[in-house]
């Protein structure tokens, strides 16, 4: 029970990796707001958690319009009287080189992969330092954010960005008890990555091939990186801000 007595709001949280975590921060005793856009799976996804006596409550959102970015962060103070974590977690993949990627995607990638963790690490910040006890702001970035795969332009580009906004957060309020990390996973299983196989020539040969990318011969479970997210969040990681935690099973680490 590390977050027993936290309260937070985690975006994309019906699917994929912030499913996981909102599973994972409830298991620990958060009070938790998930975030989503389709109110059929968040509803669902918030009774599982509620039947075995987790806190949560489903908030339809689009991370890129920014009142309702506002909204959630107001949400989670008015059901639980504050706000102790915030998981900037929602984003849009676009598998293409940069002279293949319209103005459209661009910006698409632009709004829900960094403009979203602006407003929503900005929005967060103001509620923390209004009630001035602190609180851990996370953000799912990515290994994108260190490396590039030739064919993910907009993605590389935002997700480096995220990691750069998580650092200047991080030192401009570490005074104040707010704690800004990234997490930064290798691929994962979730909805993102099917829709790339499936769009993919050969799906089973893209899906061994990225396999094989990894010394672990596998593609990581979504909650293996929330393990790493309820650590952050946690005080157990109270020492820990500006830091950009890779969860890769050691892609990073090889070579060749």
């Amino acid at each position: 029970m590390r977050l027993s007595g936290k309260a937070g709001v985690i975006t994309g949280a019906t699917s994929g990796l912030g499913l996981a975590t909102l599973e994972a921060m409830t298991r620990e005793g958060a009070s938790i707001v998930a975030v989503g856009r389709d109110s059929e799976r968040g509803n669902r996804a918030v009774q599982a958690i509620q039947d075995r006596g987790g806190h949560a409550v489903f908030h339809q959102g689009d991370v890129t319009v920014e009142d309702d970015v506002k909204s959630m962060i107001d949400r989670c103070r008015s059901e639980y009287g504050k706000i102790d974590i915030m998981h900037n977690n929602a984003a849009y993949l676009v598998s293409a080189a940069i002279h293949e990627t319209t103005n459209e995607q661009w910006s698409s990638s632009i709004a829900a992969n960094l403009t979203s963790v602006f407003w929503g690490t900005k929005y967060a910040v103001l509620a923390m330092r209004e009630q001035g006890h602190g609180g851990s702001v996370i953000n799912t970035a990515s290994v994108a954010g260190f490396t590039a795969t030739g064919d993910t332009a907009s993605y590389v580009a935002t997700k480096s960005g995220v990691i750069g906004l998580t650092r200047d957060t991080a030192i401009a309020y570490a005074s104040e008890g707010i704690r800004c990390n990234a997490v930064c996973p290798g691929d994962f299983e979730s909805p993102m990555l099917e829709h790339f196989f499936e769009t993919a020539t050969n799906p089973a040969a893209a899906r061994d091939a990225m396999e094989n990318l990894y010394p672990t011969h596998r593609i990581l479970a979504p909650a293996d990186v929330a393990a790493a997210i309820v650590f952050l969040a946690s005080d157990d990681a109270r020492g820990m801000t500006g830091t950009s935690m890779i969860v890769d099973d050691g892609l990073m680490a090889k070579t060749y």
